[in-house]
């Protein structure tokens, strides 16, 4: 495919922004001021802006903080993807990561727990985690997930495919409405 093509295909589905590597504290800050800039002059609404920007926000930190090396020989690049595009209805935020698989049926768990939460359970749920003091391994509070699927008010797709034994490719989509 040549890169006319790809750039065609990339408008053709309305992607906003599509990364794939290392992700740093600095793609991370990059990341969200590109964002930013690119909301702006979509001149989108405030509310389904600051909703595109906090779950992006989520988005990045669960990436920065939970991605695992693709391999042993890579232990200190924690590679990844991100992609923002649209459609008539609604924006979407995709992300893809590997994981360790000891670690997806606890995911899995979390996710599905959450999906199944109407709105103001969910609400429920986030604070009693911030009243518990609950603290996970990785030094948060597990409240990504929850906060992501109250702002964009939709359940979280997510998929898990195998790579080895030792870890699996974690992909998660969140949609937002685009007129909240």
């Amino acid at each position: 495919m040549n890169v006319y093509t790809r750039f065609k295909a990339m408008m053709d589905n309305h992607i906003i922004l599509s990364f794939k590597g290392e992700i740093t504290s600095d793609i991370v800050t990059m990341v969200l001021q590109i964002m930013e800039s690119k909301l702006d002059a979509a001149q989108e609404k405030g509310t389904v802006k600051k909703k595109i920007f906090n779950i992006l926000v989520e988005c990045m930190q669960n990436l920065y903080h939970h991605a695992e090396p693709e391999n042993e020989q890579e232990r200190s690049i924690r590679s990844a993807m991100l992609e923002l595009f649209f459609d008539n209805e609604f924006y979407y935020i995709t992300t893809g990561n590997f994981i360790k698989s000891a670690e997806v049926p606890r995911l899995k768990d979390r996710i599905e727990r959450v999906n199944a939460m109407e709105k103001d359970d969910l609400r429920k749920y986030y604070r009693e985690i911030l009243d518990n003091n609950i603290i996970s391994n990785k030094g948060g509070a597990d409240l990504g997930m929850i906060d992501m699927a109250r702002k964009s008010g939709q359940k979280l797709e997510f998929e898990f495919n195998e790579v080895n034994e030792i870890l699996s490719f974690f992909s998660l989509k969140v949609k937002i409405a685009k007129n909240n």
